[in-house]
């Protein structure tokens, strides 16, 4: 039974590391985007 318990618990964990794991990538490519688009707002406001 422990075992059991153990292999379940090994499990969710797993589990529970990747979804931060994603968070933290997908938090990070918004991150990269919102910069980009500022910058390309500077330069169309440069052009100007």
């Amino acid at each position: 039974m422990l075992k059991k318990f153990g292999i379940g618990l090994a499990f969710v964990g797993a589990l529970m590391y990747s979804g931060v794991l994603s968070s933290v990538v997908v938090k990070s490519v918004n991150a990269d985007e919102k910069k980009a688009e500022k910058k390309e707002e500077k330069k169309k406001e440069e052009k100007k």
